[in-house]
């Protein structure tokens, strides 16, 4: 998932621009462009362009399609882009694409239009599509840990993850609440985040002394972990009030997305200017937790 971030904010070279000159010549027809945005509109057709030519191959082109949609939800809100604007072009740009030879797939898809809080139902869709990761690094720790270790950001993702279901789920889902239609796809979320976490994480081994338990309203665990926070993880704590939105990506064409994850055994320094849900440049295991990225 990282290295198709890493490819999709690549600066776009002038071999690349020739590609786009009469899409964005075209966009400006478009109500909500603006030149302002340009440079993020170049990478969008390089991106696609690349993507239906099937010229990814770090992994499977299912994982590009689903992290291209994340990548544009995150652009389009980093950059306060109109949705008229970004699903009109977006749409131009892939039939345009098609009718060159290309591959027909990945069509426009907003996260927005079936999500109340975005940005939390891609945070529990990435911890379950990498909990046998996360499972592995929690069940082999019974010594304290430094609060930048893995294990320690693995566990603070677990008591993340943990609150943002019950809120979403006292507020969305209980009693009938479930029946209401702008409801569903987000209960179905939480019902396939519960079902993994507790059969495939809270269950295994010993992991239940170092994570909160779903099914009561146990407050989050510090097991093996400083229980105070550090500054760059309260700054991570506040800025997820209002931050940016990121497995089963729900969209259409969307299937399971098998992330390959990179692990490292060194410290992990969170920037400064870190805030859940909201990308940095960040290490792999970083990227791993939180599976969303803002590039500056």
């Amino acid at each position: 998932m990282v290295a198709a971030y890493e490819e999709f904010n690549k600066d776009v070279i002038d071999e690349e621009k020739k590609i786009g000159v009469t899409l964005i010549r075209n966009a400006k027809r478009i109500v909500g462009y603006r030149d302002m945005d340009n440079h993020v509109y170049e990478k969008l057709i390089r991106n696609l362009s690349k993507l239906l030519n099937q010229e990814y191959r770090k992994i499977s082109n299912t994982d590009y399609c689903a992290f291209l949609y994340q990548w544009v939800h995150h652009i389009k809100k980093k950059y306060n882009i109109d949705e008229y604007f970004i699903g009109v072009f977006y749409g131009a740009i892939h039939d345009s694409i098609v009718q060159t030879g290309a591959k027909k797939k990945c069509q426009y898809y907003s996260y927005d239009k079936d999500y109340e809080n975005s940005i939390n139902i891609i945070k529990l869709q990435n911890f379950y599509h990498n909990v046998k990761t996360i499972r592995d690094i929690l069940i082999k720790e019974n010594t304290t840990q430094d609060i930048n270790s893995q294990y320690c950001y693995a566990q603070r993702y677990a008591n993340e993850c943990v609150e943002i279901y019950r809120n979403m789920h006292d507020k969305l889902c209980s009693g009938s609440k479930s029946l209401i239609p702008k409801n569903e796809k987000t209960c179905s979320e939480l019902t396939t985040f519960n079902n993994i976490y507790t059969n495939y994480l809270y269950n295994e081994g010993d992991i239940k002394i170092k994570i909160p338990d779903l099914a009561s309203r146990e407050n989050e665990k510090h097991y093996g972990c400083p229980a105070d926070e550090s500054p760059a993880h309260q700054e991570l704590k506040q800025g997820s009030q209002s931050a940016l939105e990121m497995g089963t990506v729900s969209g259409p064409e969307h299937g399971s997305v098998s992330v390959g994850v990179e692990q490292q055994n060194n410290s992990i320094k969170l920037n400064s200017t870190a805030v859940v849900g909201t990308m940095i440049g960040i290490p792999p295991f970083l990227g791993l937790i939180y599976k969303i990225i803002y590039f500056y």
